[in-house]
């Protein structure tokens, strides 16, 4: 006997539209592609969509809908943590493409590191002298400002172990005079009784 013969059914409005349907997923199409460490590539074929036959509302014609079955199943995957690839096509050749494309940018990069490490090579030089060069000017100029006309001062570099910085400093305040701080800022420089430019190459 078929099932639900000499059953009352329900029609029109009285049907039950939104209950539990089936999966989407063409049964056996699942397949994984291949996997490494980190990940699982796998492929499957979904059901784009369906369409929801229209009814009598009485008289009156409900039109029928289109259902986005697709877009309903990628959002499931997604609250699970799953990655979403819609369209792919999968080509093995691919993958030695890659790796060869990827020798090649290492190539490229390693001869423009070669060619930048040469103009460094080359230039440092000049733009160690020229920062000296910025050093001395400024010397120059706040002793000037600082002790006045006609200039009568003399310049020292003095080269300091590690560590020492503090030592050094402290002993040409004791010699020369004391340090003043300022009251608030702590980024203010402090001021010495004798220019004091530090050069950290």
């Amino acid at each position: 006997m078929p099932h639900g013969l000499g059953q009352p059914q329900n029609f029109g409005s009285q049907v039950d539209r939104h209950q539990k349907k089936g999966s989407p997923v063409v049964p056996g199409s699942l397949e994984k592609v291949m996997e490494d460490n980190d990940s699982v590539l796998y492929t499957v074929t979904v059901l784009k969509g369906m369409y929801e036959a229209g009814y009598y509302e009485g008289e009156e014609f409900v039109p029928g809908t289109k259902i986005d079955l697709l877009e309903a199943f990628s959002k499931i995957l997604r609250e699970k943590r799953y990655s979403v690839r819609e369209n792919f096509t999968y080509d093995p050749s691919q993958q030695g493409k890659s790796a060869m494309m990827m020798e090649q940018l290492q190539v490229e990069v390693d001869n423009m590191r070669s060619g930048l490490t040469r103009w460094c090579k080359t230039h440092y030089g000049e733009a160690f002298v020229a920062w000296m060069h910025i050093k001395v000017i400024r010397v120059f100029v706040e002793s000037v400002l600082r002790y006045g006309l006609p200039v009568d001062f003399t310049a020292v570099l003095y080269k300091v172990a590690s560590g020492k910085e503090v030592m050094l400093v402290n002993a040409l305040d004791k010699a020369f005079g004391e340090t003043v701080k300022g009251d608030d800022d702590p980024d203010e420089e402090e001021y010495h009784d004798f220019v004091l430019i530090k050069f950290e190459p």
